[in-house]
């Protein structure tokens, strides 16, 4: 597996074995992010922040009903992966890819319907 860092793949010289929980066989590799990698994606999320902000809404939520959309196709790969890295039985990591896809179709709506309003956090105790 590689890391992926303000929009690049990357590898690490580094590596983290992911064990199943239920009987700690290695699920994958996963490489070590070092701090400058770590800065290297904040930098990265802030100006890809920027540049959402200036996205029109419709877009934004054409992105995520695509995504939503790559999610429903490849639920059963996330299934098991979500099976096997955490110990779970299949069924609980199909409920939870199932999920997953879902909050991201309703941010999908949501997202043409902001219109940067303020809730006050004074409205209760």
């Amino acid at each position: 597996m590689r890391m992926f860092v303000s929009g690049e793949w990357r590898d690490s010289p580094s590596l983290i074995e992911v064990k199943n929980p239920f009987d700690q066989s290695v699920v994958d590799t996963v490489p070590a992010a070092e701090t400058s990698d770590v800065d290297e994606a904040l930098e990265g999320a802030v100006e890809g922040a920027r540049i959402m902000a200036k996205m029109p809404a419709f877009d934004r939520a054409q992105i995520l009903h695509r995504t939503a959309n790559l999610m429903v196709e490849r639920s059963e790969e996330f299934a098991t992966t979500i099976s096997r890295e955490e110990g779970k039985i299949l069924a609980e990591g199909r409920i939870e890819a199932s999920r997953a896809a879902e909050i991201i179709q309703l941010s999908s709506e949501e997202a043409k319907r902001l219109r940067g309003e303020v809730l006050p956090l004074d409205g209760a105790p």
